[in-house]
């Protein structure tokens, strides 16, 4: 998040990495790493890329923070804002995402109407709602680019059978979902009711791997989200995508389990 926060800052500031490298005494390169993520800026740098950027006040104080906070592995962000800038740049720079979703249906895959019933039922304002699902829709640029990312969601039936939404909204959402479910880059399988033990019993999680980074693991809450990179923690949830690997549904009988609910909310 704050490679991406200083991204955006220099942008806005209308500063090359060139320029503010050269007035750093550091490369191009060296910023870009501190933009992308792959090389943490201590406290200081940011400091003085503030000071170039002329970010003062709460800002520059907030900014660094976010400096103080950076070598911590395991990392919660407060305020949706904060969720959106670190989740949109994990899945720009991903080649592969696992959405564990047991009572939803993944962000990406979700059509406009079901996000902004669940945000309107949450208690979200209609300006505020229509915001966000412009930014979720914003988001699926991943899924539709020349190289697109390579999603698994993995989804609970009853996220499927139950709607958080009006049943036309849910029933678009299902035939949407039914047609993502027909492109390669993208699997969806269902998690049955009835199993015994799922690891999406325990919540929902995404897995983001990467070409040349490390893998990590966000989990979303009401109004905060954690980011985990430690490789420990990290690996654990590895270990949960291979067991739902094992147990979920197949990609045909998921299809077929989707088209018999649509069926069912058609005859209703």
């Amino acid at each position: 998040m704050l490679g991406a926060e200083l991204r955006a800052a220099r942008k806005a500031a209308g500063i090359s990495t060139s320029t503010l490298g050269s007035r750093l005494g550091r490369s191009h390169t060296h910023i870009s790493r501190w933009e992308n993520g792959r090389l943490t800026p201590r406290e200081a740098d940011v400091g003085a890329v503030l000071g170039i950027l002329g970010i003062t006040g709460a800002e520059r104080e907030r900014l660094l923070g976010l400096a103080r906070e950076a070598g911590d592995p395991n990392w919660v962000a407060p305020g949706v804002d904060k969720q959106l800038t670190v989740l949109m740049e994990y899945e720009r720079t991903a080649r592969r995402i696992v959405d564990v979703e047991p009572l939803l249906i993944p962000g990406l895959l979700q059509t406009a109407e079901y996000a902004r019933a669940i945000m309107l039922g949450s208690g979200t304002s209609r300006g505020e709602a229509d915001k966000r699902v412009t930014y979720r829709l914003g988001r699926r640029d991943i899924l539709t680019r020349k190289r697109p990312v390579e999603l698994h969601a993995y989804i609970g039936e009853q996220a499927l059978r139950y709607a958080p939404c009006e049943p036309e909204v849910m029933l678009d959402q299902l035939r949407h979902l039914r047609q993502w479910a027909g492109h390669d880059h993208v699997v969806v399988r269902a998690i049955p009711l009835g199993q015994a033990y799922s690891p999406a019993l325990e919540g929902a999680f995404v897995l983001l791997e990467f070409d040349r980074d490390r893998p990590v693991v966000h989990l979303e809450h009401y109004r905060s989200s954690t980011t985990i990179t430690d490789t420990r923690d990290v690996g654990e949830f590895r270990k949960a995508t291979d067991m739902l690997d094992r147990t979920a549904m197949g990609e045909d009988a998921t299809s077929k389990l989707i088209t018999e609910i649509i069926n069912e909310v058609e005859g209703r």
